[in-house]
């Protein structure tokens, strides 16, 4: 009697503990397969972060060119204008774009981008323009063409700005947007003194 007591005691223990061990072994895989995905959307995070678009190496590429073509045209300024102003925004040309190329160019290389090693043909026809002229003919075109440029290239930083995905590419334009709107007031005014003969 007493050993059917005892077996019919753990009969219900065991009826007690088998609907709880069922519903952890259920929840087992569900609570796995959330790790899973969570991991999984972790490393595509990563990812994005870390790749780049086609879209993105074309602006890299564009942004090295122009640093390039800003400083060559900067350089062509100091041998043909004796304009002070002129001279005085060449020479902060080729400071800041000197340095924003070796920012650049340590970003593609980065990236695994390889930097271009000529300007744009558009940018090598505009120096081709400015080297025929001289005296003020060449000090309001180098002016005209540094406000026109310098607008074109902080609307397509900003833009970039907002379509960037690639961290390091991020990080690049935050910090070359604000030295190209400087340019771009610079170059404003430049071309105000020069163009209506304000210098």
């Amino acid at each position: 009697m007493r050993t059917w007591k005892f077996l019919a005691a753990a009969a219900l223990v065991a009826g007690l503990c088998m609907p709880a061990l069922a519903q952890d072994q259920n929840q087992s895989p569900h609570a796995t397969n959330s790790g899973t995905q969570a991991a999984l959307q972790s490393d595509n995070t990563r990812d994005n972060a870390g790749s780049i678009t086609t879209a993105e190496q074309e602006f890299v590429t564009q942004a090295a060119q122009g640093d390039r073509a800003e400083v060559d045209l900067a350089n062509l300024a100091l041998q043909k204008s004796n304009n002070p102003d002129v001279r005085q925004f060449a020479q902060r040309m080729i400071d800041d774009h000197t340095q924003n190329q070796e920012q650049v160019n340590s970003l593609a290389s980065k990236l695994s981008i390889t930097p271009p090693s000529e300007v744009s043909a558009e940018q090598k026809e505009n120096r081709d323009g400015l080297q025929s002229l001289s005296g003020e003919q060449f000090d309001r075109a180098y002016a005209r063409l540094m406000l026109l440029d310098h607008r074109k290239e902080v609307n397509e930083f900003k833009r970039e700005h907002q379509l960037a995905k690639n961290s390091d590419l991020k990080q690049y334009v935050d910090q070359t947007l604000p030295v190209l709107e400087e340019h771009a007031q610079l170059a404003a005014q430049l071309n105000s003194k020069v163009v209506r003969g304000g210098s």
